[in-house]
């Protein structure tokens, strides 16, 4: 379908948006002889690029030959496939005496890729294995069917660690991304709440490196009588299709001094009171794990049994019935603005996780603030995105569109070929991924 086709949407006609029918892009790729029913051995996923170039594919290339094979891979937004051509070559990064551009690059990039394969290792490990210390806030809540776990740090009890889940439709895969990548408008929709204060006052995105890599400055104002916290967040798209099927953000904060890829310097905090804090993200894009449902289905009947309206629990003594009632208004706009995939099946979604950890650099949290943050600003956030995504896939949100129609000739119409190529690789001949 094209920009310019329409369609009606109760009183009103919006112009969609330049994203493509889903099983059309499955079916196109598929038309290019991609073998999605079978998976892709990590050894030649790794080498595709190199030997779709004409260049020899041999294993056993070089070191040098694949530290520079390596950078080509970064360059492509193949940071894990980069760090898995390494190991295999015996190439050690961090380089000691770097020699040359390449040498240093994969000095900047490559240790990013451990600490990106250990929060997927994270993600797909089950949340309720022994040992794992994951406590429930949430499980398969409310209609958009979100999940949420939290940790604490046993030292201070103020470093919060928290995981997120979802299961979206495959046509929310591009809106999803691209609502995350358009930084600057974050503070379009994050929510805000008066009471207590907690608002996200800036967004800005200082650099743009590559396709899928940005720099952004994110304020946030807290409760009297705490002063407002900000961070510099780095963020890195990595493009894992050919070799596991996962499309994979890294997101980690920077201190003031600190050197962006594009060679600017991180900028020292430009207003008294405000301290810089730590965060660290990731994000993880992959087909629905099988059992899902059963385990979604056995959350609901127990929480039906025992009279809830979902499987959500409360940390803490003291609820916010304002804030119950606006968690209850997101599950009902999920309602009305899923019912464009009301019958959807496990064969047809995408799992969308995401774990984080932030130091808020406070010596103590009063009970009352972690309570808000955990049971209430984590799910408004997680369901305000995944409105937004809705809104961008139905032809809403025009800041959105705008942006997106801007960039699609450099970066739109690639991840619209990348996410066609993941979905012809996990969805085609009934191919199931449970892992």
């Amino acid at each position: 379908r094209s920009a310019s086709a329409t369609r009606t949407m109760g009183e009103e006609t919006v112009a969609e948006l330049q994203i493509p029918d889903v099983d059309d892009v499955v079916k196109g790729v598929e038309a290019l002889d991609v073998d999605a029913g079978d998976d892709v051995d990590e050894h030649d996923a790794d080498l595709a690029p190199q030997a779709a170039g004409g260049k020899p594919s041999s294993v056993n290339m070089s070191p040098a030959d694949a530290k520079v094979e390596a950078v080509a891979l970064i360059d492509d937004d193949r940071l894990l496939q980069a760090a898995r051509l390494l190991r295999r070559h015996a190439v050690d990064v961090p380089i000691a005496n770097p020699l040359d551009a390449t040498d240093a690059k994969l000095n900047a990039f490559v240790p990013k890729a451990a600490v990106m394969e250990d929060l997927i290792a994270s993600l797909k490990a089950d949340p309720k294995t022994p040992g794992t210390e994951w406590l429930v806030q949430c499980e398969h809540s409310g209609r958009r069917d979100v999940s949420i776990y939290y940790r604490m740090d046993n030292e201070t009890q103020t470093k919060l660690t928290a995981r997120i889940e979802s299961p979206i439709h495959k046509d929310m895969l591009v809106p999803f991304l691209s609502v995350l990548n358009e930084s600057e408008l974050y503070k379009s929709w994050l929510p805000n709440w008066t009471m207590p204060r907690l608002r996200v006052r800036r967004s800005d995105k200082l650099s743009q490196t590559g396709r899928c890599s940005q720099v952004v400055l994110v304020t946030v104002d807290l409760p009297w009588p705490f002063s407002s916290r900000e961070c510099v967040l780095d963020a890195w798209g990595v493009d894992d299709i050919d070799a596991s099927g996962d499309i994979c953000v890294l997101v980690d904060s920077m201190k003031p001094g600190e050197s962006m890829r594009c060679g600017s310097i991180v900028p020292d905090v430009d207003e008294s009171g405000v301290v810089r804090i730590d965060f660290e993200a990731g994000f993880l894009f992959r087909k629905l794990p099988g059992g899902w449902e059963a385990e979604r289905d056995a959350a609901r009947a127990a929480a039906s049994w025992f009279g809830t309206s979902g499987s959500s629990s409360t940390i803490a003594k003291g609820g916010d019935g304002a804030n119950d009632s606006r968690r209850s208004s997101l599950d009902e706009e999920g309602h009305s603005d899923d019912h464009h995939h009301a019958d959807s099946s496990p064969g047809d979604q995408i799992l969308v996780s995401v774990q984080m950890y932030m130091d808020p650099k406070l010596s103590y949290v009063p009970t009352s603030l972690l309570n808000f943050v955990i049971r209430t600003v984590l799910y408004t956030m997680w369901c305000m995105l995944l409105r937004v995504a809705e809104q961008v896939r139905d032809g809403k949100s025009e800041s959105h569109q705008k942006s997106i129609r801007a960039k699609s000739t450099e970066l739109y119409d690639w991840v619209r070929e990348r996410t066609g190529a993941m979905l012809a690789r996990l969805f085609a001949g009934g191919n199931v991924v449970t892992a």
